[in-house]
């Protein structure tokens, strides 16, 4: 079975689009056409389907009444087709522009390097993030430890990195079924090329910050939450007992933490 049907299956999107700048992007369509839509943007090597669907998060959100709208990255999911070399972070955030231009306003939520993008989105384009929630987040850019030849030498030869942080992360590429494996290294390399620093350019929309108590990745996401405070928008911190960076997920807190931030 394709991860097409899979999406279709629990429960079927009502529309499915690919973009021009290679998103693919899953609509659930509730029948009131208020409030504002939820955007929903996965992690590094997962997909709309285990970052969302499979996790429970769709269904949450569609009996809290609200139209479901979540993209498959380049490399990743449905979109595991295009191959993302070349492309930088403002591509990405270019391409989510503008479909909430053509779209209109939404609440996004981001996880790990969903959170990442989504915040970039939500600094540089507030009139069209009515909120913003950042889960599994970084406060600093792991990314640019990476060393792209290991990380391309294991894709192509199964050679794990000598190097801590290429060893740690890249190889996560591979731990779901049927990924491209090197269409998402390749991602992950191309958002590397750009310094990611969340003090440039903060969010001025209500923003919820969350992460699980034991997730090493987001050991200082606090810090986000009170960079937005400092910009002048309200924001809070929820960090979830006894979760990590994998399975906060499907915790049953993290997700009445942002249903009720979305229901204010």
């Amino acid at each position: 079975m394709s991860s097409a049907q899979t999406v279709a299956a629990a429960p079927r999107p009502d529309r499915t689009v690919r973009t021009e700048g290679g998103l693919t992007l899953h609509t659930w369509a509730h029948r009131s056409a208020e409030p504002d839509p939820v955007l929903l943007v996965h992690g590094f090597g997962s997909s709309t389907l285990y970052n969302w669907v499979k996790t429970g998060w769709v269904a949450a959100l569609l009996r809290a009444g609200r139209t479901v709208v979540s993209a498959d990255l380049p490399g990743h999911g449905e979109s595991a087709d295009v191959d993302p070399r070349g492309m930088r972070t403002r591509d990405i955030v270019a391409d989510l522009t503008e479909q909430l231009e053509r779209r209109g306003p939404a609440e996004v939520h981001g996880y790990s390097l969903g959170s990442r993008l989504s915040w970039e989105l939500a600094a540089g384009r507030p009139d069209l993030v009515a909120s913003l929630v950042v889960g599994g987040a970084p406060s600093t850019d792991r990314l640019g430890d990476l060393d792209t030849s290991q990380a391309r030498r294991w894709y192509r030869t199964g050679d794990l990195p000598d190097h801590e942080m290429t060893r740690a992360v890249v190889p996560t590429a591979a731990a779901l079924p049927g990924q491209h494996v090197p269409h998402a290294v390749e991602l992950l390399l191309s958002l590397a090329e750009d310094p990611y620093d969340p003090t440039a350019a903060v969010p001025r929309v209500p923003t919820l910050v969350v992460a699980g108590e034991k997730d090493v990745i987001a050991a200082d996401a606090a810090g986000l939450r009170d960079l937005v405070r400092k910009a002048g928008a309200e924001s809070e911190y929820v960090s979830v007992p006894g979760r990590n960076h994998v399975n906060v997920l499907t915790s049953q807190h993290y997700r009445r933490a942002v249903i009720d931030f979305l229901s204010r």
